[in-house]
């Protein structure tokens, strides 16, 4: 069961997830990035960052969600930051087995991601 909490820190939404992310779950996750990405102009958040720190398992359906949302905040010029443990964490190594930590914007605090660190990104 994953559980979803949004919190605004000023002009940035923070959607904080616990639980798995898998086939089952994903779609909540989705459901919750379109529903900020998608919002009316006048609402749209400068930027979103999604804390899987509390996330025990993502699996490849859980990475196509974030993968998606980052091409979709992308096109509407936000900026999309997630937030993952170090190496060791079941995300990080998902991450790190699709090789995708390298074309997002992949921070390792939250403090880090609402401050404008850059993470990891490569791309």
């Amino acid at each position: 069961m994953v559980t979803i909490t949004p919190v605004q820190a000023g002009s940035v939404s923070v959607l904080t997830v616990s639980g798995d992310i898998d086939l089952t779950s994903g779609p909540r996750l989705r459901a919750a990035l379109d529903e900020l990405l998608d919002a009316p102009a006048e609402r749209v958040p400068s930027g979103v960052v999604v804390d899987l720190t509390a996330v025990g398992f993502l699996d490849s359906a859980g990475l196509a969600v974030l993968v998606d949302a980052h091409e979709h905040a992308a096109q509407r010029g936000i900026d999309l930051k997630i937030v993952i443990d170090g190496a060791g964490s079941a995300v990080a190594r998902a991450f790190q087995a699709a090789a995708i930590h390298e074309h997002l914007d992949v921070c390792h605090s939250l403090g880090e991601a609402l401050l404008g660190g850059d993470g990891h990104r490569t791309s």
